[in-house]
């Protein structure tokens, strides 16, 4: 998986989501993020699932790479359920909660530069703290292109990798050792420029302006109607649990009308 598609998509992107100030995206996707974790209704998670589904296939997100990073967490899930010993409804609100969180966070993530995401966090956050995710951003594309590098010339050096597993091991092994060495040197002299440059334990980012007011309420109010969905099922179970096919449907239809739309633009 590439994970440099990421913020290929989230910096190249041109969709109208990625047009929607990301204060408003934090803000929709924290009261998603509540919903998914206060929900235990199997099909109202679903429902949140094929709505974030349908918001992905709309923006016209990398389809591959979104939906393959959340099968991720998906995985685990099962495996702890498995290992929980836990029945097959739990293992399902437990598989569902993990891929909605993961769709939650990846929609994001896809539509919002990293620096636009961890911008408000440095109020919140220690300088130092902030600092360092900041620097993290930068620091993992500059180590990830290094790594290819030394691997691509490690494996050249090796001859035929495919054929032989064991020199393919080693000249893995050695590319990675490279770029831990790499990484050590590299912060070091980051820190140092940083310190010439005068750097006193705080790192500014300057946020976007909005370019749509109704967009950036638009899309709290959808993370808020997934919340409000969410905490209905769940406080009112007794009474709504046997109308919990709605939203499934709902979503379901909404999903279905987003890829025949997409497929005759």
């Amino acid at each position: 998986m590439d994970i440099s598609s990421v913020d290929t998509s989230a910096t190249l992107g041109s969709s109208a989501l990625h047009r929607v100030h990301p204060v408003a995206k934090l803000i929709a996707f924290v009261l998603a993020l509540a919903g998914v974790v206060a929900s235990s209704n199997v099909l109202v998670l679903a429902a949140v699932a094929l709505a974030l589904a349908a918001v992905v296939v709309a923006m016209r997100l990398p389809l591959r790479q979104v939906f393959g990073l959340a099968a991720y967490p998906a995985l685990f899930a099962a495996l702890f359920a498995f290992a929980a010993s836990a029945g097959p409804i739990t293992a399902a609100v437990l598989m569902l909660k993990a891929v909605t969180a993961a769709l939650t966070a990846l929609t994001l993530m896809f539509t919002t530069p990293y620096p636009y995401v961890f911008a408000p966090l440095q109020r919140v956050l220690p300088s130092l703290v902030g600092d360092a995710l900041l620097m993290t951003y930068r620091s993992f594309f500059l180590l990830l292109e290094k790594l290819q590098r030394v691997t691509r010339a490690a494996r050249l050096r090796a001859g035929l990798v495919g054929r032989q597993p064991i020199r393919s091991a080693r000249a893995a092994t050695l590319a990675l050792g490279t770029t831990m060495l790499y990484a050590f040197d590299m912060s070091e002299r980051t820190y140092d420029v940083m310190t010439l440059r005068g750097y006193e334990q705080r790192l500014h980012v300057s946020m976007p302006a909005s370019v749509s007011r109704s967009a950036d309420v638009l899309t709290v109010a959808a993370g808020g109607a997934l919340f409000a969905t969410c905490l209905a099922w769940q406080l009112a179970a007794p009474v709504l649990v046997s109308l919990a096919w709605i939203p499934a449907a709902a979503a379901t239809g909404l999903l279905v009308a987003v890829i025949i739309v997409r497929r005759l633009s």
